[in-house]
């Protein structure tokens, strides 16, 4: 009887350390998910100086950037708000970040469909170290192209019974009449003119066409016009009005005036009567500067 107790307490035994054996030692203790993660703080800013300061765009208007992480050519982090982004990323190198005030879409559709102004950069390359802050900057600039109408009290006076420009792009159509045109006397104005918006894609140009229509108890004025828009431009078309020479002035405003085109259309172009027009004149101009303006003074 004592064998057999003896043998079954051998057998407990024996299976106790098989199992002990047979159980997996604890792994050695890995470098945390945070240890190998670090964070950005990023700054926007206008890429211009004027009058010796640079315009730094406010926290409201950053919250509300678009922003795409890059690392490499590839998407990193897919495009989010900026107060919604998260700013912790894996340690590495080759991170860069775009900044952008809206989509192309929206910089040709918000505003009724007047569009707005759309800023735009991209961060030098950049890299996260493992438990610290790194300091990001975008520089952004003024990437689309606007275009405003002024009718000089000449017109309005004038061609009493109507006037406006017309701008059709697809299928986008922009009116500018005595309501949403500006009206202006003698260089100064009474009435602002809205400003349309117009992406011009990787090149900084754009053409675009526009129909002016003006008509008079004995008179009709239709004539289709195309302009290059550049990059951080908006182009000011002023109608202007005598009774020998219909005159339509174009000019871009920044901070100075860039372009001054000019269109004299005499009385002789005007066919009388019919409502009918046959316009022969050449429309001639020239651009002189393509730079970026300070986002306080783009209006």
């Amino acid at each position: 009887m004592r064998s057999i107790l003896y043998i079954l307490i051998c057998l407990l035994l024996l299976t106790s350390c098989l199992s002990e054996a047979e159980m997996p030692r604890p792994s050695e203790p890995t470098t945390s998910e945070a240890d190998s993660m670090g964070t950005f703080e990023l700054t926007l800013s206008g890429d211009r100086q004027t009058r010796g300061t640079t315009t730094t765009i406010s926290k409201e208007q950053a919250d509300n950037f678009l922003i795409t992480i890059y690392k490499g050519s590839d998407v990193y982090r897919e495009t989010d708000l900026l107060k919604n982004v998260n700013t912790r990323l894996s340690a590495g190198y080759g991170y860069r970040i775009k900044a952008e005030s809206c989509s192309e879409q929206t910089a040709e559709s918000s505003n009724e469909g007047w569009g707005e102004r759309r800023y735009m950069g991209l961060s030098e390359s950049f890299a996260i170290k493992a438990g610290q802050t790194t300091q990001v900057g975008v520089s952004c600039s003024v990437v689309n192209a606007g275009m405003e109408v002024y009718f000089d009290k000449t017109v309005s006076s004038y061609f009493t019974d109507g006037f406006r420009v017309t701008v059709t792009e697809g299928s986008r159509t922009l009116l500018f009449d005595k309501n949403s045109g500006g009206l202006s006397d003698n260089g100064s104005s009474s009435q602002d003119s809205e400003v349309a918006y117009f992406n011009v894609g990787d090149e900084g140009t754009r053409q675009i066409t526009y129909h002016i229509h003006a008509v008079s108890p004995r008179k009709t004025l239709d004539r289709d016009i195309e302009i290059t828009l550049t990059k951080a431009h908006i182009y000011r078309v002023t109608i202007n009005y005598e009774m020998s020479t219909f005159s339509l002035n174009i000019t871009v405003d920044e901070e100075e005036l860039f372009v001054d085109d000019r269109l004299y259309i005499t009385d002789d172009d005007i066919k009388q009567d019919d409502g009918q027009t046959d316009m022969g004149s050449t429309h001639e101009g020239y651009a002189e500067d393509n730079t970026d303006v300070d986002i306080d003074n783009y209006d």
